[in-house]
């Protein structure tokens, strides 16, 4: 980290965990070094023996008052701290955690998208215009943009436990509002405010990931996380038609009956897993064994010194921060922005689509997106490949691994994106039959599978200390965009024509494709000019 870095809240957290520091803290006086205790039952011992099986407590010490603070850290060799939880998690447990806050995203995202076939009941009951309509989805979005830049913050104050309890229970509430408003003003606010607190699985679930699994062992976890995110918006216009014929507030009961569900396991099965507050543990059990009340876990003494408001706001300039002084971050943000700002633009643009040309029925629309899902699920499956490709990387590269060695997964997104987008702007044709735009959409959802999981491992690997603020930067650019543009697109297809339309957004993919191969050849440079890159 530079000089100039700004001084955030979370920076100084960070900086605790600074290897060079740690080792250098840890070596200045071994008498308040010694290895911890293995099981809970050993701590009922004498104090002695208690402080010689205390893990390694940094003798790094500070006045204060005339006063001398422990800052307490986790054992890096040895025995694992009994607070230090994740290193007894099973691998089925992590894979259950992961999962589950995967699903509940998933949730959030079919939430956004599940208005397409809604909204001719909203417009009905409440007397209002298409146009108006729309604000549906765009509120929604601009919700799950907004999110991430004050939850995420909270996530790395306050653990990602209470983050995802708090922020899904909120989310929950103003589903209902949605669901029972009798105003379109309550309906627009709700929208809006169940999707800003939803948010939070869109950064901070990505966050837990990096939590559970080492940079070895994240491609898989973090494909899936990365195809569930996206079968979300394919799967909400389908449950949504579903319900078409019946009360349209069917479809949103649906979902707080399924968010609740994932709530309640979250509260039942979820622990803490962000390391610093599991410190705050560590801390409370040393002073208890010793009485000495000067150990200090180092995100105690930030949440004493910083109120919860000031430290919510600074931290959320980082997000800004990321995306005005990093080009890499910005270039990245803008392509996943424009890739999902495409899938929320068929949102409006299928409908007219597969009405007009093909004379669809709801239904039949709605299916028309399982052309995407598919392609999503396809690219998926080659996740252990894209795995293996990496470790073979790596052991070629003498076994030190490269963020640009993420990349992989981009380069086929690059090609696949144009070209899936090309077909479905060219067999939009009454005698072509209907299972070529269908194919052209599949390849595009593909290509977005490769390319979203590109950038998401690179994001986690190259900004791994502010993996959360990374990919809350990440989601309020290409949410934002994604809400903006069902806002136009439909005029767009009608002004330009079915065919046109199509072929303008293939062709600014196009201009993408050099991407990941110009950030794989200058990205160590690049990085090395970013005050946020980190790597181990």
């Amino acid at each position: 980290m530079t000089a100039d870095t700004p001084d955030y809240t979370t920076d100084r957290i960070d900086e605790m965990y600074d290897k060079q520091s740690l080792s250098e803290l840890s070596s200045l006086s071994s008498s308040q070094s010694s290895v911890s205790s293995h099981t809970p039952e050993e701590i009922n011992e004498d104090t002695a023996n208690r402080l010689e099986r205390l893990s390694t407590v940094t003798s790094k010490q500070k006045s204060e008052n005339g006063s001398s603070v422990y800052d307490v850290c986790f054992i890096s060799d040895g025995p694992p701290d009994p607070e230090n939880v994740i290193k007894f998690f099973s691998t089925a447990k992590k894979w259950y955690i992961s999962l589950l806050v995967t699903f509940t995203c998933m949730v959030i995202a079919m939430i956004s998208s599940c208005w397409t076939f809604v909204s001719p009941h909203v417009m009905k009951k409440f007397n209002i215009s298409h146009e108006v309509s729309v604000l549906g989805i765009t509120l929604y979005v601009f919700g799950l943009a907004f999110g991430p830049l004050f939850l995420s913050p909270i996530s790395e104050l306050y653990g990602r436990r209470m983050t995802f309890i708090f922020s899904l229970t909120m989310s929950l509430a103003f589903q209902c509002l949605v669901t029972w408003s009798s105003t379109i003003a309550g309906v627009m606010i709700g929208r809006f405010l169940s999707g800003f607190f939803g948010s939070s699985f869109l950064s901070v679930a990505g966050g837990s990931l990096s939590d559970l699994f080492t940079k070895d062992e994240i491609t898989v976890p973090m494909a899936i996380f990365t195809t569930a995110g996206f079968l979300g918006p394919s799967l909400g216009p389908i449950i949504s038609g579903a319900f078409n014929s019946t009360d349209y507030r069917w479809t949103f009961i649906t979902f707080i009956i399924t968010s609740g569900v994932c709530l309640i396991l979250i509260i039942a099965t979820v622990p803490e897993t962000y390391p610093p507050v599991l410190l705050i543990n560590k801390a409370k059990r040393i002073r208890k064994e010793t009485g000495d009340d000067n150990y200090k876990a180092p995100l105690e003494t930030i949440r004493a010194e910083t109120s919860f408001l000031s430290a919510v706001l600074l931290s959320a300039r980082r997000p800004f921060a990321l995306l005005l002084f990093d080009p890499m971050m910005g270039v990245l943000c803008f392509y996943t922005g424009f890739e999902l700002a495409i899938i929320y633009l068929y949102f409006v643009a299928f409908p007219y689509i597969f009405e007009t040309i093909y004379h669809f029925r709801v239904m039949g629309v709605a299916c028309a997106y399982i052309g995407m899902l598919v392609g999503m699920i396809l690219g998926a499956c080659t996740s252990f490949q894209l795995q293996k490709n990496y470790e073979r990387r790596v052991k070629a590269n003498g076994g030190k691994s490269t963020p640009e060695m993420r990349f992989e997964p981009l380069f086929y997104g690059a090609f696949l994106n144009p070209i899936g987008l090309m077909i479905f702007a060219w067999t939009c044709y009454p005698q072509v039959h209907w299972i070529g735009p269908i194919i052209g959409s599949g390849i595009f959802g593909s290509g977005v599978f490769f390319a979203f999981t590109g950038i998401f491992n690179y994001t986690v690997d190259a900004y791994r200390k502010y993996t959360a603020s990374g990919l809350a930067c990440n989601a309020f650019v290409r949410c934002f965009m994604g809400g903006i543009f069902p806002l136009f697109g439909l005029q767009m297809y009608k002004k330009m024509g079915i065919n046109w339309a199509g072929f303008f957004l293939a062709m600014i993919t196009v201009l993408l494709i050099p991407v990941p191969f110009l950030f794989t050849k200058y990205g160590a440079y690049l990085r090395a000019k970013s005050p946020y890159t980190w790597s181990e």
